[in-house]
């Protein structure tokens, strides 16, 4: 044989034994997820959208989670058009609005709220329950990563369609995160680590692209892939935090003088771009009063600030977030946050629009509230449900 021929039979039997390898590793991961989770967790939860970044996946559900085909997280279908004597409510946030599981799973395992833990199942519920002179609905329209332009984004381009009465924007560490981080200037649309990748889809002018096109298509499309790099991802997370949980000294209050003076710079930067979250929430709600929408602007609880008796797992996820995070988080949600707070108070009472600061609503609660920095169990899920029906209530609907 020809040695040429022989090389290239060498290397189309060593491909294909790649790909069959590879065929056969995929065909036993989608086995295993069907198995355990039924045939719709086979596809990814989210998908790229052309408006806001991304969206939930009508065609993803799992054992905990469903959505339906408009892609809101919920049992039932929601039409487009609205039921006669029906109040239609939209609860619109990040990952905390949407539910689901904490980020540091060496210390707290549980899975995510399954649809009837959410917040908006407990708010539905409670709503029919107390307020029978008319149907309720409460629909979860949360994105697990939103921030507050994201939900205006969604809001023009899903939501208004589908008659909404009332928009309750549950939010808060998705925003501040960044804004602590910010640079001069700070524009929360221009966000860079979303650029490049979007660019490389969109616009393609590099081999670049190429890369880019097919992890997309092999996370959209593999589930063997999208396990490895969810696992690799949560895997990094973990290792930076025990790293950072090694560093320094742990301190429950952060001073000034505790920030080295770059973090001091980066704050000094911070709080005077505060007023970037209020100005979005004018936004939203200058779209929502077009359609005579009433806007319940949420802000949502923060393990740092709680003054909750923490429960055992509670302490040592409270530790690891102030090591993890670092100083100038603590001293930023600590000091900031609280000032946020009172500026939506004033500003909503100005404009006419609905406020409601949830800093302290697990104050009395001495269930586990916390599954990390944020995110919370389906009993805190409850609490939240009642503060905002009294919210609603009282406004007289």
């Amino acid at each position: 044989m020809h040695p040429r021929l022989k090389t290239a039979l060498v290397v189309l039997y060593n491909c294909a034994a790649v790909f069959a390898l590879m065929g056969t590793a995929e065909f036993v991961a989608r086995t295993i997820q069907f198995h355990r989770h039924g045939p719709r967790s086979q596809y990814p939860r989210e998908l790229r959208d052309r408006y806001a970044g991304w969206r939930s996946n009508p065609d993803f559900s799992d054992t905990f989670i469903h959505h339906n085909s408009e892609g809101f997280r919920r049992d039932r279908e929601t039409p487009l058009e609205k039921p006669p004597d029906t109040v239609r409510i939209f609860l619109m946030g990040g990952s905390v609005a949407y539910g689901t599981e904490g980020i540091y799973d060496e210390l707290d395992n549980r899975p995510p709220p399954r649809n009837n833990e959410t917040i908006d199942y407990y708010l539905e519920t409670e709503l029919n329950a107390r307020l029978p002179s008319r149907h309720w609905e409460v629909i979860n329209a949360a994105v697990p990563g939103y921030r507050l332009h994201q939900d205006l984004a969604r809001l023009l381009s899903v939501v208004l369609r589908y008659q909404p009465d009332y928009i309750v924007s549950l939010d808060g560490a998705n925003d501040m995160g960044p804004l602590l981080k910010a640079p001069p200037h700070y524009d929360p649309y221009l966000i860079p680590e979303w650029t490049p990748g979007f660019d490389q889809l969109a616009n393609p002018a590099s081999l670049g692209s190429i890369r880019m096109f097919a992890s997309t298509w092999l996370r959209n499309n593999s589930v063997l892939v999208r396990a490895i790099q969810d696992w690799m991802a949560r895997r990094a997370q973990l290792r930076s935090a025990r790293r950072d949980a090694l560093i320094g000294t742990l301190k429950n209050s952060v001073r000034w003088e505790d920030l080295t003076s770059a973090q001091q710079t980066q704050y000094r930067i911070s709080a005077s771009q505060l007023d970037s979250y209020v100005r979005q929430v004018r936004q939203i709600n200058a779209v929502l009063a077009v359609d005579h929408v009433r806007g319940l602007f949420v802000l949502q609880p923060e393990l740092v600030l709680t003054h909750k008796p923490l429960a055992a797992d509670e302490h040592r996820l409270d530790e690891l977030t102030r090591r993890h995070q670092g100083n100038l988080y603590v001293y930023g949600m600590t000091s900031l946050y609280p000032q946020l707070a009172a500026e939506l108070t004033a500003d909503a009472a100005a404009r006419g629009y609905g406020f409601l600061d949830l800093t302290d609503a697990f104050d009395t609660m001495r269930a586990q509230a916390f599954t990390d920095l944020c995110h919370l169990t389906p009993d805190a899920n409850r609490v939240i449900a009642g503060r905002i029906f009294d919210t609603i209530a009282h406004a007289g609907n």
